[in-house]
């Protein structure tokens, strides 16, 4: 666990590589590799195994191997649709931001080493409507609105790419409405994403939206440490350009401080990130409950995919994944004690009593 840590932090900063080892046993590697996927880093891990020569055993290096390639091809596909996207709608004058995955990447020091996923974006209710009618006229996708679920789904060079016009699942009326002005208030930017610029949020509003996110998906099922190496790169790589008070005021008024701080002594102490780029001084209190996080993080991996026992489908699914979102509310609660308590109120409703 301690050289999985020291791969990722060197992965993340670019230094550290003289605490690296020089060579790993077979069982060393196949540990590695797992946790690697396991918490989809295996392009990052890899990167640095390669790039200094680590030695291992050769089935584990063609497997490393095969890793590294497999997240580099798929950056290049997910490139080149969010391009043919961004051109779509920039052409017919549509209203967007690019959240999360490939905006995310840009600040990585190895953008190509990120493993991607799919393609989320915003419009507002109207761009999207005209959106859905651009779909079906230049690319033949009849797509409708799920006024549910606040967002709509297709596929492209098969590449998943979901669209919002609910950007956050907040179950107050104070919190969506406060969510909802610093959204229609924000004035955005551009980032360069494989020489095209594509518009997202402005940097302080990305930051809160990437770890409201993240911490929504840990209160469901789980999340891996990638979404927590997006967090610790964002917060010290847009560093100047993140307004602290303006954060700190938004992650206060929605309740969230408590939850954000736990969050940040894992990319502290875990994942290295410098104490200095962190918006608040971390407590011993914070460090107790990013312990507890981590060990859900770790066990469970990204999106909750591991140690289930009922698959992803059917009745047994719906009980066993009520039962792991109960004990992360009584696990998690005192961190965000009204945004937790409406939460689960709204997944009992909607998925017990089938109210949606």
């Amino acid at each position: 666990m301690k050289v999985f840590f020291k791969i990722l932090r060197s992965a993340l900063w670019q230094k550290g590589k003289e605490n690296l080892p020089e060579e790993l046993s077979e069982r060393e590697a196949r540990k590695l590799l797992y946790l690697a996927e396991k918490q989809t880093v295996s392009g990052m891990v890899v990167d640095v195994l390669y790039g200094n020569s680590i030695k291992m055993p050769e089935e584990q290096f063609y497997e490393a191997m095969a890793y590294k390639m497999q997240v580099e091809q798929w950056n290049t596909q997910v490139n080149r649709t969010l391009k043919e996207l961004v051109a779509l709608m920039d052409s017919h004058k549509i209203k967007y931001v690019v959240v999360k995955g490939q905006i995310v990447a840009s600040y990585y020091p190895k953008p190509s080493t990120r493993q991607a996923g799919d393609i989320d974006y915003y419009c507002d209710k109207e761009n999207f409507e005209k959106l859905i009618k651009v779909l079906q006229a230049e690319w033949g996708i009849k797509a409708e609105v799920n006024n549910s679920d606040k967002h709509v789904d297709f596929t492209r060079n098969d590449v998943t790419l979901e669209g919002h016009f609910s950007l956050l699942s907040l179950y107050s009326k104070r919190t969506r409405l406060y969510w909802q002005k610093i959204v229609e208030e924000d004035k955005g930017e551009s980032n360069t994403i494989d020489g095209t610029e594509v518009k997202t949020l402005s940097p302080t509003l990305h930051t809160l939206y990437v770890f409201m996110h993240l911490y929504h998906h840990l209160m469901e099922l789980g999340v891996g440490l990638r979404q927590f190496c997006d967090l610790a790169v964002m917060l010290h790589y847009a560093k100047e350009k993140i307004d602290r008070e303006t954060f700190r005021q938004h992650i206060e008024a929605l309740g969230m401080e408590k939850a954000f701080r736990a969050c940040g002594s894992v990319l502290v102490r875990n994942l290295g990130l410098e104490a200095q780029d962190f918006p608040y001084v971390l407590t011993d209190g914070d460090h107790k409950y990013g312990k507890k996080i981590l060990d859900v993080v770790m066990y469970r991996g990204n999106m909750g995919h591991y140690n289930k026992r009922s698959g992803f489908s059917g009745w047994k699914h719906k009980v066993e994944a009520m039962g792991i979102k109960t004990a992360h509310f009584f696990k998690f609660m005192p961190l965000a004690p009204a945004y937790s308590v409406q939460w689960l109120l709204h997944e009992f409703s909607r998925k017990v009593l089938k109210r949606e």
